[in-house]
Order: structure tokens, then sequence, then C-alpha cells
């Protein structure tokens, strides 16, 4: 795992074709890949259909076209074969690519906080005629595993990251479990609670995610939601990041973390790992999510081989034949 950074925190991800998902790492540790795969323009729009049923529940988050973008945190994974995006032009990206106005936003990809720069971001939304589902993959500095009674980094994080979702209409911030240190619910419980409480009372849900297969278990990610409040707190499961130890525990994890969704959830088909394609039961985790009462967003978050655009369109289709 890469150390925490400040302005904003990262999550290192890679900017090749094939996406490379290492087993012993989170997302936030991957690798480059080195796929050599044909890339498309984001100038390239495709058509796409306006009366779908059930688009209205899909969102796509900036991760999948992560070399597209070039902001501090994420310079390292830019790909010059693709056009150029900040998050101003992110959402028009995608209305007019797949017809979804539903945007997740990852903190990585923001150039940076200035209001002026929130003003733009705000403005692309209004002019793609879509609205800011969730701020993605926050990692606080320092983490979340060291136990410390001095939160004024954090507070000052969360009264930074809740004026950017106020100001974008987000109704959730997603927090990585990050940092060093055993991984201990209640001592993350403890460092989190000043973020969930600034959050609380701006009327904004914290939401904490299955990307780190040690820090982030389903058994670690509800013993600190039932810590800090169901009330202000949630998950968004991710379908497939744990498939590659095998598609029967992704399930097993989001049987554990669906029932805390309350606003959104990630949508994917599996994951690959060093060229390799680990499959999770796509069919059986959107069961789990019906049975669950889950009436949210679903985020499509291309993690697979191939090129994205491609890639994030078979998954709709997909997730569309199982919302039909």
């Amino acid at each position: 795992m890469l150390s925490t950074r400040a302005l904003p925190a990262a999550i290192p991800k890679t900017n090749q074709m094939a996406i490379n998902h290492n087993r012993n790492l989170n997302r936030r540790g991957f690798l480059r890949s080195t796929g050599s795969a044909a890339l498309l323009s984001a100038g390239h729009r495709v058509e796409n259909p306006s009366d779908t049923k059930g688009i209205d529940r899909l969102a796509c988050n900036s991760w999948p076209f992560r070399a597209y973008f070039d902001t501090p945190q994420m310079h390292e994974y830019r790909n010059a074969e693709y056009s150029l995006l900040t998050q101003a032009e992110f959402p028009e990206f995608l209305a007019d690519h797949f017809n979804i106005h539903n945007v997740e936003f990852l903190p990585q990809h923001f150039a940076d906080t200035d209001s002026s720069t929130i003003k733009q971001v705000k403005a692309g939304l209004k002019k793609a005629n879509s609205r800011c589902c969730n701020l993605m993959g926050l990692e606080l500095p320092g983490g979340v595993f060291t136990q410390t009674d001095d939160h004024k980094n954090v507070t000052k994080e969360a009264e930074r990251w809740v004026a950017v979702a106020l100001a974008l209409g987000s109704p959730s911030i997603t927090i990585a479990l990050s940092g060093e240190g055993p991984t201990n619910s209640q001592t993350a419980a403890h460092n989190l609670a000043p973020f969930v409480e600034v959050a609380h009372a701006q009327g904004v849900k914290v939401l904490f995610h299955n990307d780190d297969i040690k820090r982030e278990s389903a058994e670690t990610l509800t013993s600190v939601i039932r810590q800090l409040g169901t009330a202000q707190t949630g998950t968004c499961p991710d379908f497939g990041n744990f498939a590659t130890k095998s598609a029967a525990f992704a399930l097993d994890t989001l049987r554990m973390l669906a029932p805390h969704a309350s606003n959104i959830c990630h949508a994917k088909d599996g994951i690959a790992d060093n060229g390799k394609f680990y499959p999770d039961d796509f069919a059986a985790s959107m069961k789990v999510m019906r049975d669950a009462g889950f009436k949210g967003i679903y985020s499509l978050e291309f993690e697979g081989l191939g090129a994205p655009l491609e890639g994030v369109r078979k998954l709709m289709k997909l997730t569309l034949e199982h919302l039909s």
C-alpha cells in the first residue's frame, strides 16, 4: 500500500488496457499492466439507447477511465494515447458515451478542491444534466489503524470533503480503511468518529468499501459500522473485488455487506490480475442485492481485460439485463 498523500489522498491505480489486480495488494496498490490493446479516444462518441429501462439506476466512476486523467495524485497513470479528461468534463463524457447521468467521482481525480475547481465540476454536472451520487475512495492522512486522540487532521479533511460533497450534491463519501498498524475495527471507528460527526451534521453519509482484502473484510467493515452507527454509516459493496480468492468468497462478502448498502454499490463481472480474469457470479450478486432490498445506484466499475469504453459498455448491458 502506498503512503497516504495529503491533497488529495491517493488511490494508486493502473492506466493500461489490461487491468492488473494483484491478489496480494488492494486496488490502491495495483501494479501497472503492460497490455498493448488499442486505445479509444475520448472524443469518439457512440450511439446509446435513450429509453433503456433501468438506466436511471446506473452510474459510473472515473476509475475505469483513469488513463484519461492527469492530476497530481494520478499523473503516473496518465496515458497520452487517450484524450485528456477533467472532472468537469467527465459527466458529459458519461452522458455522451453511455447515456449515464449518475456520476461517481474519485477524489484523486480532482486537481484540487479550490472553490473555482469545484464550481467547474458543478457546472459540468449541470451541463450534462447529471448528478453526483458518491465521492469514492477517500484516504485519510495517516490512515485509520494507528491509535490517536489527535484528530485535528481528520476533522480538517472532513470539513474539506464534506464541503465538496455538499457543493456537488453528493449524498455520501466512501472512506478507505487504509494505513499502517494492526487491522482493528475499534481503532478504526475511534479515528473515524470525528469525520462521521462532521458528515452526519451536514446530512452526508459515510460509506465503506471492500477493496483491501486484508484491511477491508466484511467482518471489519460491519464492525466499524455497528460502532459508528447505521444511520450515519453504511457500505458501498463491490461485487468482484475479492474474486481473486474465489467467486464464492466474493459472494459471501457481498451477502454480509448488502444489508448495509443504502444508496450505491459497485457492479462488476470480475477482476483482472496479472493478465488473468477472475469472474464473479454476477447473476447471484445481483440477486443478493435484490434480496437485501437494495433500491440504490449500481455504479459500473469495469476492472477486466480490454479497452475501458467497450468494457463499461458490456458491463452496462449485463447490468441492465438483470435490472429489467
